[in-house]
Order: C-alpha cells, then sequence, then structure tokens
C-alpha cells in the first residue's frame, strides 16, 4: 500500500533532519499533522501561528536543519506572515505548510478563500501547491530551494482533501545542497595587497560567517594583522567579546561612535555581511574587501574585491598568501574600546538594563543561547551582552519584529535541553508573545524569561521626546507579574536593584518558565 501525502511529506522531512513541526491546526490539516506523527515528528502546539514560524526559523538558525511550522488555511495562513518575513530577512531556512481549499472547491467558494501563494510569494523564496502526484518531489524541491544560499524560507500550500490522498512510494534521495564553488586565487593575492598596502584596516563581521568553522581563521587573521573586530547583532560569538580586539556591536547601543570608529579606517574587510543587516546607508571612504558565501550584487557597499566561496576557506587562504604585519596599535583599540563601554553602559542610580544583563551574563555559562526582542531590550542586548560562542545570540535584526524573543527562546531549548537558555524582553515584547508562556510550560521548558519594565514603549517614546511632541500611545499599565507567574504555575521574581537580581539569577528555573521582571530606569538607555 502507498503512504499517503501527509506520512510522504513526514517521511521527507525526517530525512532532513527535521525533528518538530511549530503550529497551530485546523480542521483543514489535521490529516497532515496525523501523516507527521507516524513518520516520527512532534508536533509542537504554540498559542498563536506567528510564534510558530518564529519558532521554526529559531531551530533553523540554530541548528542548519530547516525549521518547520504549519497553519491552517485563512487567517491560520495570514498568523504565519510575520513569522515567515522574519525568516526571509534573516536567511532562515524554513519550510511553511498551510492548508488550503480543495482544488475543486476554490475557484466557487468564498469562505476563507485567499490566494495564498501570491500574498507568501514576496516573503518566500518559492511556492507550490501539494498535490497526490507531486508531494515527494515538491517537498524535496523546497528543501532544497531553502538551504540553497542565501538561505530563505518556502511556502507550501496543502489542499485539505490532498494529504489523505495515497502517493506514490518514491525513494528517499540522500539530502545533499548544492556544490561549493571554488575560491579565486587572483582574488585572494588582490586581497593581500590591499591589506598590506593599508594602515588602519578593520574587520565588520555579519551572519554568514556565524559558524564554528569561521571562528578560529577569523581569530588568526585578526591577530596576525593586527586588526580590530566589529560584529552585527546575528554575528555575535564568532570573535570572543573578551577578546584584546573586539569593539564592539555595530547597530546596536551607540552605533554612532562604532561608525565614527570605521571612518578613521581606510580598509574595511566585509566578512559574511548581508546588506540588510544594517539599519543605515553605508557611506565610509575606505576602501572594501567583500568575503562571503555571494557576490556582493547588492551594492549596498562598492567593493573592490570579491573572495567568494566558504568564508573559514577564504580567511585560511588570505592569511596564509602573505607575511602579516600588525597594523593598529593595541594600546588605541583599548582606549577606544574602553571608552565606548563606558559611554554604553549608563550612569543613572536606579537599576539600568545594562546591569540586568551584566548580573545575568555572570550567571550563566558561556554556551549558553540567550534571545532578546526588539526595540530598546534590543539595543542594549546587542552591544552589552558578552558572548563568546558562535550562534548563542539569536535577535530579529532583518525584520526587527516585536514579540520574536520569547518563542525563540522555547525552540532553542527544545532542540537542546542541556544548554542554558534566556531571553531578554522588553515589557511591550512580553505582552505581545506571553501567552506562549504556556506553551513553554506544557512542554517543561526551564527558560529564564527576563522582562525589563519601563511600563512604556521606550525607543518610541523617547523619538517623541526628541522631537517635541506630547507622548502619545506609547505608555501602557503595570502588570502584575506575580499574579501573573501564578496564572501560568511558574515563578515570578519582581527585582529593581543589582542585588536582588543577582539573587533572583542564582536560581535556576525547574521543569518550567521562570520570569525575572525587572524594574529598570530607561534613562539608562540613552548615550551621549
Amino acid at each position: 500500500m502507498s503512504p499517503t501525502v501527509a506520512r510522504a511529506i513526514g517521511d521527507r522531512l525526517r530525512a532532513a533532519g527535521v525533528k518538530h513541526v511549530f503550529g497551530h491546526p485546523g480542521g483543514e490539516v489535521i490529516d497532515l499533522i496525523e501523516g507527521f506523527r507516524q513518520a516520527g515528528l512532534e508536533f509542537v502546539l504554540t498559542k498563536q501561528e506567528t510564534a510558530a514560524a518564529f519558532m521554526a526559523e529559531a531551530t533553523a538558525t540554530a541548528t542548519g536543519t530547516p525549521g518547520v511550522c504549519l497553519a491552517t488555511l485563512g487567517p491560520g495562513a495570514t498568523n504565519l506572515v510575520t513569522g515567515i518575513a522574519q525568516a526571509y530577512l534573516d536567511r532562515a531556512p524554513v519550510i511553511a505548510f498551510s492548508g488550503q481549499l480543495p482544488a475543486e472547491r476554490y475557484e466557487i467558494a468564498t469562505h476563507q478563500r485567499l490566494d495564498l501563494k501570491h500574498l507568501f510569494a514576496p516573503i518566500t523564496k518559492w511556492q507550490a501547491t501539494v498535490s497526490a502526484t507531486n508531494a515527494a518531489a515538491v517537498v524535496e524541491r523546497a528543501l532544497r530551494i531553502a538551504e540553497r544560499v542565501r538561505r530563505g524560507p518556502v511556502y507550501l500550500e496543502v489542499p485539505s482533501d490532498v494529504p489523505s490522498q495515497e502517493t506514490v512510494d518514491v525513494a528517499l534521495p540522500r539530502f545533499a545542497t548544492e556544490p561549493v564553488s571554488a575560491i579565486d586565487d587572483d582574488a585572494i593575492r588582490t586581497a593581500a595587497a590591499r591589506l598590506r598596502g593599508s594602515e588602519r584596516p578593520v574587520l565588520l563581521v555579519g551572519m554568514d560567517a556565524n559558524t564554528d568553522a569561521v571562528a578560529t581563521p577569523l581569530r588568526v587573521l585578526a591577530e596576525a594583522w593586527q586588526m580590530p573586530v566589529i560584529v552585527s547583532p546575528k554575528a555575535k560569538g564568532v570573535f570572543r567579546e573578551d577578546h584584546p580586539l573586539f569593539v564592539g556591536t555595530i547597530e546596536g547601543l551607540g552605533t554612532a561612535y562604532l561608525y565614527d570608529f570605521i571612518d578613521t579606517c581606510d580598509l574595511v574587510l566585509m566578512v559574511g555581511f548581508d546588506p540588510v543587516e544594517f539599519d543605515r546607508d553605508w557611506s565610509a571612504r575606505a576602501r572594501i574587501v567583500h568575503i562571503g558565501l555571494v557576490p556582493n550584487d547588492d551594492r549596498y557597499y562598492g567593493s573592490e574585491v570579491e573572495i567568494v566561496g566558504p568564508i573559514d576557506a577564504a580567511l585560511e587562504r588570505l592569511c596564509a598568501v602573505s607575511q602579516a604585519t600588525p597594523k593598529v596599535a593595541r594600546d588605541e583599540i583599548s582606549a577606544f574600546r574602553d571608552a565606548f563601554l563606558s559611554r554604553v553602559r549608563g550612569s543613572v542610580k536606579e537599576l539600568t538594563a545594562q546591569e540586568v544583563l551584566r548580573e545575568l551574563r555572570a550567571a550563566l555559562p558561556e554556551d549558553a543561547l540567550v534571545t532578546c526582542d526588539v526595540g530598546y531590550n534590543k539595543a542594549v542586548s546587542a552591544q552589552c551582552w558578552p558572548a563568546y560562542r558562535p550562534r548563542t545570540f539569536f535577535v530579529s535584526n532583518g525584520l526587527s519584529s516585536m514579540g520574536y524573543g520569547l518563542p525563540a527562546a522555547l525552540a532553542l531549548k527544545l532542540a537542546d535541553r542541556a544548554r542554558p537558555v534566556a531571553c531578554v524582553l522588553g515589557d511591550g515584547g512580553f505582552a505581545m508573545a506571553m501567552a506562549e508562556i504556556e506553551t513553554g510550560t506544557r512542554l517543561g521548558l526551564e527558560v529564564t524569561v527576563i522582562v525589563l519594565i519601563d511600563d512604556a514603549l521606550s525607543q518610541i517614546k523617547a523619538g517623541q521626546e526628541r522631537r517635541g511632541y506630547p507622548i502619545t500611545g506609547t505608555t501602557f499599565g503595570e502588570i502584575d507579574y506575580a499574579k501573573l507567574g501564578e496564572a501560568f504555575g511558574i515563578d515570578a521574581t519582581i527585582v529593581s536593584t543589582v542585588d536582588e537580581c543577582r539573587a533572583a539569577f542564582k536560581t535556576t528555573p525547574r521543569g518550567r518558565p521562570r520570569i525575572v521582571a525587572a524594574r529598570i530606569d530607561p534613562a539608562g538607555y540613552r548615550v551621549d
């Protein structure tokens, strides 16, 4: 007997290394969920579909295995959109499934009828409709397209009458990505010449470089030439942030000072940087060497030299091609770094977000996984959370969507229950996703949830204040976090001092999430 379409899809996903499917069901997808179960996949029920897509993205980013999410047709599919847009702009391989009306009813039905392929077209690399005859081929192609650089999501609609139909039993091929292109020798030689001829080079490292394989050759290259290193939020951890050559995180708190530093440099080695990571136009006058998985076709910044291929191999080749000469004095780098850290540390009397992060960092091991949300909490976390290992810090950067941090943290804990996981959220972003605390409780996910409380959308409120506008629509009422924790059946601790933070972080979650609600002074976000 041939397998059902649902089972065949599940088998294909399982063969690609997928373990979990995140989603919220509707009647049109229950046959699909059953096929996934039969294939050995765990369906993870979320409170809302956007969270499911965020969880799929975080899983894909952390593991390199495609993340999978599922929704029903109509509003279920539309709720996926924000999370899939997040995966699209942060280049994560995600397969998004949704139900759809049966083909013979689509042209005459009106209830919940939407052209879903066109809806997802701007935010996915490919869209397709699954049928009984094409199921295996479509899913196989979806996996390949999602994994192909630049990586990204694919959308598959499944008419509700298709999952239970029988399909052709096709042998599973060995899943493989595209062959790796060779690195151009002339590009290596030219880049080395540019490096030798420079006086003040800087390494600017982006998300495509944030892998274990890149960490060592990146460090070796930086140390050999004595070059300062700046990373993007999505690249935190690929270069240890306690290293004397590390300067800071671009697009975080106080980023203007880092751009001023770049303006003093005459050469930028742009390593694995995707233009989607920039939050402003590139205006530096320095020469640029582009080192990346894909050519610099975006032309967001001009580059005189392009080294295209595996980034670890490119850095190794560049380091080996000629004798290195130290470029920037360590004392100068240290002086700038100390002054910069002093600026972003904050100097108000009440508890600051920076102090909360400092105490959290002291309480967690180096390999702990940390997510953050969007707003001032993102700016301060990106700059003030020291990361020491690749892929240990997770953030919605390209889309910058609030509500990301909590679902992402739950997904990371589900993928690796042995590692400590924490998320740092503003109270606005937490309110958007707080229902997912139940998801974490139900699944026994021991995540520390830090909520930075100031009862406002402080980043937007600050913008109103700078323009001299009255404060409108950017403040909200208090939440009783102790009672909220009680309602979810979890511990919730409210802190307002450094000592209280330190004590709270000494207690680890036991069998479920735990909330630490820190009442902070938003004045600490202001950097002069």
